[in-house]
């Protein structure tokens, strides 16, 4: 398979991104465990500053960016969906267990019959 140079360009920055974003969280969670001395309301703002900078910087990836884009592709397919008003689904509930019953009761006599044939030819 071969890929392009743009492909393989995406890629290396999305890895960078990454990698930049791990970096940033682990050393905000070791600043604020390093820094005890300073009131936690500091150290809790600047470890949530930190996390809003990583995810700015991973919103911007490209596999981000391709959920983003599915995401709402699948929102305005949803829209397309034509749902079934309730009396519909009542009428098709209704019908799948009559189905059911008819059903079961043929399947019981199949099955007496059935066992009453083979009853029949043992004996």
């Amino acid at each position: 398979m071969i890929t392009n140079k743009l492909d393989i360009e995406t890629n290396k920055n999305d890895m960078v991104k990454w990698v930049i974003a791990i970096l940033l969280f682990l050393s905000a969670l070791s600043v604020f465990y390093y820094f005890e001395q300073y009131p936690l309301i500091y150290r809790v703002l600047g470890l949530i500053g930190a996390l809003l900078l990583d995810f700015l910087i991973l919103f911007n990836t490209e596999k981000i960016r391709n959920l983003r884009i599915f995401t709402h592709d699948a929102r305005v397919e949803l829209k397309k969906v034509v749902w079934s008003t309730k009396a519909e689904v009542i009428q098709t509930t209704v019908i799948v267990i009559i189905v059911v019953i008819i059903m079961s009761v043929i399947l019981w006599l199949l099955d007496k019959l059935l066992g009453a044939g083979i009853k029949f030819l043992l004996t």
